[in-house]
């Protein structure tokens, strides 16, 4: 099962990148969705279970919690900007959403992706 959510966080990241200059906001959000998937499969595959929010702190503060790792500030940072792109994204009239915005969109979510690699061996089908 947890295959599902990585090929599905490698395929959020793919998106990310092929919209970036057309639709923006949608990369924004294929960004944010990319890390979800691979946290919720990272839990589901050692814990049988992930909690209910699309919150990417409070995500990795599970992983933190249950797998003894300490998350880097500017991971958690990357995490927080990311998050409020799951809302913002889809309701866009009260925000801008440029390439400039979807190029940090993008490379908040590939240094997530990064981290967790080096952590879980499986992320590495995600970013390579």
């Amino acid at each position: 099962m947890e295959k599902f959510w990585f090929g599905k966080a490698k395929e959020f990241l793919e998106v990310a990148k092929e919209s970036k200059d057309r639709h923006p906001w949608l990369s924004c959000f294929a960004s944010q969705q990319s890390v979800e998937f691979a946290l919720k499969g990272i839990l589901l595959k050692y814990k049988g279970s992930f909690p209910f929010t699309h919150d990417l702190s409070e995500l990795l503060e599970v992983i933190a919690k249950e797998f003894s790792v300490e998350v880097p500030e500017d991971v958690m940072k990357d995490a927080d900007f990311l998050t409020s792109h799951y809302t913002l994204s889809r309701y866009s009239m009260v925000t801008s959403y440029n390439s400039r915005r979807a190029e940090s969109c993008i490379s908040s979510a590939e240094r997530i992706l990064m981290w967790l690699r080096g952590k879980f061996n499986e992320v590495s089908e995600i970013v390579g």
